[in-house]
């Protein structure tokens, strides 16, 4: 996973719960190339991100659920995104919008 998962080691529980390099890559995608993911040091949440407008860090992902990074199960997906509609315009750098489009 290289430089971009400084916080790896302090949460190995992820893998259970998610596929970082694929978060990674979405963010790479969605918010550019200086968009860096990391593993959240809460222990309720699975990611951190820096959002350079606020110059604040931003953690997202409920711990302990699978998202669609991991299991890609398509039913499950259409339903959180059916559920969580709203997210999807919500401000970017937002929880709900980085859950929406990096983890589902």
């Amino acid at each position: 996973m290289g430089d971009e998962m400084d916080f790896y080691e302090t949460n190995k529980d992820i893998d259970r719960y998610s596929n970082p390099s694929l978060v990674q890559k979405r963010a790479f995608k969605l918010l550019g190339k200086e968009a860096r993911i990391v593993i959240s040091p809460r222990k309720d949440k699975k990611y951190r991100i820096y959002n350079p407008e606020t110059n604040k860090y931003v953690d997202f992902g409920s711990m302990g659920y699978e998202d669609a990074t991991k299991h890609k199960n398509l039913d499950r997906i259409r339903k959180f995104r059916l559920r969580n509609a709203k997210w999807a315009d919500a401000e970017p750098y937002t929880p709900s919008f980085l859950s929406y489009y990096l983890l589902w």
